[in-house]
């Protein structure tokens, strides 16, 4: 049977928008829940994630939904974003349920200088703590890079992801022994010299570096 995998969302629900309306305050009321906000995202979630169980499909949720206790499948995915993606991965694995990651990859977050080292280092599959069994780490996937939208459009996506981008993307194809930086550092300045010479508007990624073609902006 081919599963197709959806995601389902149920990250940073922000109840203002909920207090404010009217039909939701009543509809609170009816259902002996009024003022528990938390229940409400309970329902709302629990009412998806069986119409999705309907389908011929498998769901990737947010982690507060796992943190919300819901009867998920056991085949659901588990996406971690938070600080503490390894506590969630170390709870989630000990259930059987298999974790993606992008605490560590977030892209518009920016920083100064070399940021590309952090992400580097970052790997999903290291032991979540002292107990973690071989079993668990199998049910590692991989990551996920994310960039926000808010302060980022046409004017800045590129030369914010690139090379930045590449240093969790040979993280994650990597074997788990592969992890220094300065290992890493000669092949993401070619990379972001490859990338200017072919047009791309990659930013610099190490201080010392620059490239015998730089980018040329065109009007």
């Amino acid at each position: 049977k081919q599963w197709y995998q959806r995601r389902v969302r149920g990250d940073e629900v922000h109840y203002g928008c909920w207090k404010n309306n009217e039909n939701i305050t009543a509809w609170m009321v009816s259902h002996n829940i009024s003022g528990d906000y938390e229940s409400l995202e309970r329902y709302y979630e629990t009412k998806l994630l069986n119409i999705v169980s309907t389908l011929n499909t498998n769901y990737i949720v947010w982690e507060e939904v796992y943190q919300h206790k819901l009867a998920i499948r056991p085949q659901t995915i588990i996406h971690a974003w938070l600080p503490k993606w390894k506590q969630v991965f170390l709870n989630a694995t000990s259930e059987g349920h298999r974790c993606i990651l992008s605490a560590c990859w977030y892209l518009n977050r920016i920083s100064y200088g070399e940021d590309w080292r952090k992400f580097y280092q970052c790997d999903p599959r290291s032991p979540f703590n002292a107990s973690t069994t071989w079993e668990q780490q199998q049910l590692v996937l991989g990551g996920t890079i994310c960039m926000w939208g808010e302060y980022v459009d046409n004017t800045n996506v590129l030369h914010r992801s690139w090379p930045r981008a590449s240093a969790p993307a040979e993280r994650l194809w990597s074997a788990a022994e592969i992890k220094d930086p300065d290992f890493m550092e000669p092949r993401i300045e070619a990379h972001r010299c490859r990338m200017t010479f072919r047009g791309y508007p990659a930013e610099p990624s190490t201080k010392r570096g620059f490239c015998q073609k730089e980018f040329e902006w065109r009007h």
